[in-house]
């Protein structure tokens, strides 16, 4: 498994569905509106779904119900609406198998949604922070999907499953990754958000998530948040005690806002199915 292999992978990824080229579309034009973009996302029945579903759930602590879909979509707002119209396009994949991460299409879906709901709460109120923030926390995972598919077409689910039973955190997965394909799957999903026309800060933060350091200081901040979410809540021990006290670490080290993050760690990884 070459990273040639991966690259080729990603070019013959599936281009991007109606609803999110459209629901792109509506977001990037100055004069779309909340209304265009609910008119947009009710003619796709997953994505209608997973947006109310999430918003009626106690992941985001919305504090009455919503109804309907022009409600949830101006809740939300147009950044997190993209993340779920791009997650609920990685669901319609037909040969999404997760199987070697241990996760399934519906636990890839919660932890998106995690991950999302954490920086919606942690950043509440910091629109700039929030306007990177809201779309990548939804598909930091997604170079997965790509690394996944190789491994399934080589017959060495496994094999893979059991190195990755021996790995403790993010650095360790990234290692495992670069020996087997030469590539981490931040780097690769950093490839598709480039192939698909992101912004630079956008893919740069994810890049270099795992070494923050290393990113261009306007990319710097939003990897340094994206590794401690990732930490977090990664496929990998999503949740677990030993990933809250490495991030904390990290919040620490960062100089990020440690009083919030401890406030929102207790609003949204105890909840109960999270």
């Amino acid at each position: 498994m070459t990273t040639q292999m991966i690259l080729e992978k990603v070019k013959a990824f599936p281009p991007l569905d109606d609803t999110v080229t459209r629901v792109m579309a509506v977001c990037n034009d100055i004069n779309g509106s909340i209304s265009d973009l609910a008119k947009v996302v009710q003619n796709d029945p997953m994505t209608t779904a997973n947006i109310l579903k999430a918003a009626n759930s106690p992941l985001y602590g919305f504090s009455r119900e919503i109804k309907g879909i022009t409600q949830a979509v101006s809740i939300f707002g147009m950044d997190t609406v993209k993340g779920f119209a791009f997650s609920s396009f990685l669901q319609k994949k037909p040969d999404l198998n997760l199987e070697p991460y241990s996760v399934d299409a519906r636990d890839f879906a919660s932890i998106s949604e995690a991950q999302n709901a954490f920086v919606a709460k942690w950043y509440k109120g910091q629109k700039e922070m929030l306007d990177i923030l809201s779309l990548t926390s939804f598909l930091m995972e997604v170079g997965k999907i790509v690394l996944a598919s190789v491994v399934v077409e080589h017959g060495k689910i496994d094999e893979f499953k059991e190195h990755m039973s021996l790995v403790k955190n993010i650095q360790d997965i990234g290692v495992l990754e670069t020996k087997v394909f030469g590539i981490s799957n931040e780097e690769v999903t950093a490839i598709l958000l480039e192939e698909w026309n992101f912004d630079s800060v956008m893919f740069n933060a994810i890049k270099h998530l795992k070494n923050p350091e290393n990113a261009d200081e306007a990319s710097r901040k939003y990897a340094q948040v994206l590794q401690v979410i990732k930490t977090l809540s990664s496929t990998h021990n999503f949740g677990k005690e030993p990933q809250v006290e490495e991030a904390l670490l990290l919040v620490e080290k960062y100089g990020l806002d440690k009083k919030r993050f401890e406030e929102v760690v207790g609003d949204v990884f105890t909840l109960e199915g999270v």
